[in-house]
């Protein structure tokens, strides 16, 4: 896959794509959450259902030989990896083995010592994490980033508040959450005056999902969205990343549990000592898929691709 070099963009302050409020309100409808082939010989992989060939597509986040060295010590050694709009990618691997450094490069907490970063074809630096939201990259860390004494309204608008003539437009910004959160699946919230601490985790990543969905983001990184979910609220989660998936957002999900990851993502993508192990597609039955997937993590029968 080959993507122009000829734009390059570096994200600093006053430039990027900013929050576009009262974005219009897409029909409701859910996405199968597995899709693809696995591609372990070589052939390109099946496009996703309903969606254009890869080949005709520009990623939404495309990652090329990207390196981070903290000192003598190489923390990430050339991660290759794209997504595409619509789609969900899950990165496993287990602590330590660079999830967590690729995750902060995208985001713009990290510099790469070395390779490119691309987001809808354009080649970007990001300076700060401020920078990489502008340019369309929101990242949902275990913590969501809310503020547990503040409404929700207040949470899901936080940092591009709505004003008219200078006021707070507080009608527009309750109006604009609660119908952003109804079509992202979260009906049931009593109400968007109440305090995030009254929701449960499942509510509060889907607040999160939702304020993403809203601002018209290209890609979402998710840390761990069901860390300490029971399984009903794990199942929501799965429904929200669906729901943002069919507003055309590219997913990233950071994940330890390989069933899990199957059943959110088209494929799946293994770091091993800060190196990508495996990239495999997701499809039918997934036993013997997640077999693979949990050697590749353990480095049982390894075979770097």
């Amino acid at each position: 896959m080959v993507v122009s070099d000829q734009h390059t963009e570096t994200a600093d302050a006053g430039e990027g794509v900013g929050p576009t409020p009262g974005a219009g309100v897409a029909q409701d409808g859910s996405l199968a959450l597995g899709g693809g082939v696995v591609a372990d010989d070589g052939v390109r992989p099946a496009p996703v259902v309903g969606q254009p060939d890869a080949s005709t597509r520009t990623p939404a986040l495309e990652l090329r030989k990207v390196s981070k060295r903290f000192g003598v010590a190489w923390a990430v050694r050339d991660v290759s990896f794209c997504i595409y709009p619509g789609e969900a990618m899950a990165l496993l691997g287990d602590n330590g083995a660079g999830k967590s450094t690729v995750v902060k490069m995208i985001s713009g907490a990290l510099s790469p010592t070395s390779g490119e970063l691309y987001v809808t074809g354009k080649k970007v630096r990001f300076s700060s994490s401020q920078a990489a939201r502008r340019a369309g990259i929101a990242t949902v860390y275990q913590d969501l980033g809310l503020v547990p004494t503040m409404s929700v309204w207040r949470n899901f608008f936080l940092g591009a508040e709505l004003r008219t003539k200078g006021r707070l437009d507080v009608r527009r910004m309750r109006w604009e959450a609660e119908e952003s959160l109804k079509e992202i699946g979260l009906r049931n919230l009593r109400s968007v005056d109440q305090n995030v601490m009254r929701m449960s985790g499942g509510e509060q990543q889907a607040l999160s999902i939702g304020r993403a969905v809203h601002f018209e983001q290209k890609v979402l990184l998710l840390d761990e969205p069901t860390a300490a979910l029971s399984v009903k609220e794990t199942e929501k989660v799965f429904e929200y990343i669906g729901r943002a998936k069919a507003r055309g957002v590219a997913v990233l999900v950071i994940m330890h549990n390989t069933a899990q990851a199957l059943r959110c993502a088209e494929k799946v993508v293994v770091m091993r000592h800060g190196r990508v192990i495996s990239e495999r597609r997701v499809e039918g039955d997934t036993s013997a898929l997640m077999e693979a997937v949990n050697g590749d993590i353990s480095g049982v029968g390894e075979s770097l691709q």
